[in-house]
C-alpha cells in the first residue's frame, strides 16, 4: 500500500502492550524493527509494573513507562502531552489508549481496522488475529511491516545479565544455577489448556529414574503455589528429593537467569515459555489444538523446541504421555 507514515518526521515513538508477560516478549521485535526504520527517534514501551524488572535497560527501549505510575486516564493525558509522541503503536487493542492519543492529536496512529473505535487510527492495518494462523510475533511486526516492507521477519531479543546478578540468584538458591538442572513450569495462569499434573508426575519419576544427575526445579508464581503442591503429591519419595521447588521464590529477572542456565524448559503455553524461547533455550511446550491457544500463533521462538500436542484435533492434554516427553527430553539429553 501506499505509505503514509514520512520516517523522517518520527522522533518519538510510544509502543504500547499492557497485557502479559509472553504478549509483552513477543512484541520486543517490533521495537527492533522500528529502531531499523526509525534509526534516529526515541523509542518508549508502555507496560505493566510486574515488567519493569526484567525490561529495564533492555537494548531497544529508550524509556520503559509503566501503565500503573500513571494515575489513570487523566494522568497518562498530562504525562504524554510532555512527551511529544509523533508515533504510537497500540499493539493490544483498547479504546482508551486509542481515544488517549487521538485527543492529543498524535501525528501517526498505528492499529487494527477491525475494533469499534477503529476510527480512533489513522494507520489501520487490516489484519484479524482471531483465525490465528500467524504466530503472534508476527502479527505484531506487521504493524509496521503492513507501512514498511524493510521491518522484515526478524525476531531477535536482547536479553542480558551481569556476573553480579547471577552470584545473586546463586547465593539465593544455594549455588543451584552452577549445577546440572531441568525446569518445569506446570501452571499457566489460564492462559491454555494445561498438561495434567499427574502426568508430569510420571514423567518426574521416570526422568529421575534415567537422568539420575539432573535437579528438577519446579518454577511458578505465588499463586500457583497450591498448583505445584498438588503436583508434588504424585511424586515419589526418591524423586521428591531432587525436587527444587522455587515458586513464589523469584522476579522476572531472576528467572530469566535460572532459565538461562538450565538444560530444558519444559511448560504449558504461559509467559515464563517465551522468556525460554527469546534465550533460545531448549524447550519442551504443551499446547492444545484449540484456536486460538494452538502452537502456530504461540510457540516460543527458540530454534531448539519441541512442541507436544495431543495429536488430530483432539485436544484432551492426557493424550500427552510420560513417555512421550521422555523420548523429547532425549532429544536434548544424550
Amino acid at each position: 500500500m501506499e505509505n503514509i507514515i514520512d520516517k523522517n518526521n518520527v522522533r518519538n515513538i510510544l509502543i504500547s502492550r499492557t497485557d502479559r508477560l509472553g504478549d509483552v516478549i513477543l512484541t520486543l521485535p517490533l521495537l527492533n524493527a522500528a529502531r531499523k526504520i526509525f534509526n534516529n527517534a526515541k523509542i518508549d514501551l508502555l507496560v505493566k509494573k510486574y515488567l519493569e524488572e526484567l525490561l529495564t535497560g533492555y537494548k531497544d527501549i529508550n524509556e520503559l513507562i509503566i501503565e500503573e505510575n500513571l494515575n489513570g486516564f487523566f494522568g497518562k493525558y498530562k504525562f504524554f502531552k510532555n512527551k511529544k509522541i509523533d508515533l504510537f503503536i497500540n499493539v493490544k487493542p483498547g479504546f482508551k489508549l486509542a481515544l488517549l492519543f487521538f485527543l492529543l492529536r498524535v501525528k501517526y496512529r498505528i492499529g487494527t481496522a477491525y475494533r469499534w473505535y477503529s476510527f480512533l487510527y489513522n494507520c489501520k492495518v487490516y489484519e484479524h488475529r482471531k483465525h490465528s494462523i500467524k504466530h503472534e510475533s508476527d502479527y505484531n511486526l506487521n504493524l509496521l511491516k503492513y507501512f514498511f516492507k524493510e521491518a522484515g521477519d526478524s525476531k531477535e531479543f536482547y536479553f542480558a545479565y551481569s556476573e553480579d546478578e547471577k552470584k545473586k540468584l546463586d547465593l539465593k538458591l544455594s549455588g543451584l544455577t552452577d549445577t546440572e538442572y531441568i525446569i518445569i513450569h506446570p501452571g499457566s495462569g489460564g492462559s491454555a489448556k494445561d498438561i495434567p499434573l499427574k502426568r508430569l508426575a510420571l514423567f518426574m519419576n521416570e526422568f529421575s529414574e534415567v537422568y539420575e544427575g539432573y535437579k528438577i526445579v519446579i518454577t511458578g508464581t505465588e499463586r500457583e503455589k497450591q498448583l505445584v503442591n498438588e503436583l508434588m503429591k504424585n511424586v515419589n519419595q526418591k524423586t521428591r528429593a531432587r525436587v527444587y521447588d522455587v515458586s513464589g521464590m523469584l522476579d522476572l529477572k531472576e528467572l530469566m537467569i535460572l532459565i538461562d542456565n538450565s538444560e530444558i524448559f519444559i511448560s504449558n503455553s504461559t509467559g515464563p515459555v517465551h522468556i525460554a524461547g527469546a534465550m533460545n533455550k531448549n524447550i519442551i511446550g504443551f499446547y492444545p489444538n484449540e484456536t486460538p491457544m494452538n502452537h502456530t500463533r504461540w510457540k516460543p521462538l527458540s530454534k531448539n523446541t519441541v512442541i507436544l500436542t495431543p495429536g488430530g484435533i483432539s485436544d484432551d492434554m492426557d493424550l500427552i504421555t510420560e513417555d512421550i516427553i521422555m523420548k523429547a527430553v532425549k532429544s536434548f539429553l544424550k
